[in-house]
């Protein structure tokens, strides 16, 4: 079973060789590579060059923003490959060396499926292990149900390196069209078209190394309000593709959107009630503002406590509002008496709880984790 394997590239040099040697060195043999570089004015031209057997398109930049671009790139890519299954692979990101070998096999026993997503590993620009795994996934077996039943599109699917499609489907729904839908990526564009037309299965192995790094583009939505413009988008594109599918659209507020998350329904309400009044305090701050964050707060908010606000590293929220509270800086609350914090991000835990240590803030006693205990 023959698999390609698609590079898109636009001015990742550092990070090219690597990527492209972990294809190379894949357990699975029958792989054919294709890169295609978006007018890259670094050195990516000079380093494909100095590989064997692999096929470079080479474009002028398609000039219309990230997303349309590496969209682009995966319709042309597409295009000249000759594979049974289809690997996306962002060019800053490299594969585990059993990924391909693992996927095939899971496509063998399961001759339904056409797409197959998995979860990745984070590391930093120089390769060190961030002991994250991304994105945080909900467990789901029938994708179109579950949007329908619940209205909900978010923590379904993940992201352009953790996707492998059989061709039949890409054949299917390729090239994608062009749209005002700027903040769609490719990736969220194929999954949600999946989730329409055809089998997916998600796997919670981690089969790739995201990079983490300024330049990425899924880091942008940590912006407020980008991350608002994110949902408006993600939500018209599925209705605009449910319409033309022959399905019903569905809507979208705020409240139906984060009573649905991943976090909303994993908060303990109790736990963090006994926390709080047991320090003979009704007074308590959250650290994380971002979904997480008012995930726990929509689920405590008409607990009758005080919630002075949200805590976060982050300096695009500091100083904002967010559900009409303040965003703190860590280091504005740590000369502070009777702090008392939830910790939202969940998979963060560790990282939080030991700067808060180095403070002599105490577990149990000034900050808990939200969520029920597994």
């Amino acid at each position: 079973m023959l698999v390609s394997v698609l590079i898109n590239n636009y001015n990742y040099a550092p990070y090219l060789t690597e990527c492209i040697q972990s294809v190379i060195d894949q357990s699975y043999s029958d792989i054919e590579i294709i890169v295609y570089d978006d007018g890259s004015t670094d050195n990516s031209l000079e380093i494909l060059s100095k590989f064997k057997n692999i096929k470079v398109i080479s474009n002028n930049n398609y000039g219309k923003g990230h997303n349309l671009n590496q969209m682009n790139a995966v319709n042309k890519a597409f295009e000249e490959s000759t594979g049974d299954i289809i690997f996306l692979l962002d060019s800053d990101d490299f594969f585990k060396n059993d990924k391909v070998e693992k996927t095939i096999n899971l496509f063998k026993e399961s001759p339904h499926i056409e797409v197959i997503q998995h979860l990745l590993e984070e590391v930093d620009e120089d390769n060190n292990l961030l002991h994250k795994v991304v994105p945080v996934l909900k467990k789901v077996k029938n994708y179109k149900e579950y949007i329908y039943e619940t209205e909900s599109i978010y923590h379904l699917f993940s992201m352009t390196s953790a996707l492998a499609f059989r061709r039949r489907f890409l054949e299917k729904v390729l090239p994608l069209d062009e749209d005002d839908f700027s903040y769609m990526c490719v990736d969220t564009r194929l999954m949600l078209v999946a989730a329409l037309q055809s089998n997916i299965l998600t796997i919670s192995d981690s089969l790739t190394y995201y990079r983490k790094h300024g330049s990425n583009a899924w880091g942008k939505l940590g912006d407020l309000n980008n991350h608002e413009d994110y949902l408006q988008d993600l939500y018209g594109f599925f209705n605009k593709i449910a319409m033309e599918n022959g399905q019903r659209p569905i809507s979208y507020s705020y409240n139906k959107y984060i009573e649905n998350t991943y976090f909303y329904n994993l908060v303990d309400s109790k736990k963090c009630m006994r926390f709080i009044q047991n320090q003979h305090a009704k007074r308590y701050y959250i650290w994380g503002a971002g979904e997480a964050g008012q995930s726990v707060y929509h689920a405590l908010k008409d607990k009758g406590l005080n919630f002075l606000g949200f805590i976060d590293s982050d300096e695009r929220k500091q100083n904002c509002l967010v559900m009409d509270k303040e965003v703190f800086s860590p280091a504005s609350l740590y000369d502070k008496d009777n702090i008392y914090i939830l910790i939202s991000p969940f998979h963060a835990y560790e990282t939080i709880a030991t700067i808060l240590k180095n403070q002599n803030y105490i577990e149990n006693e000034h900050f808990i984790s939200p969520y029920m205990e597994d």
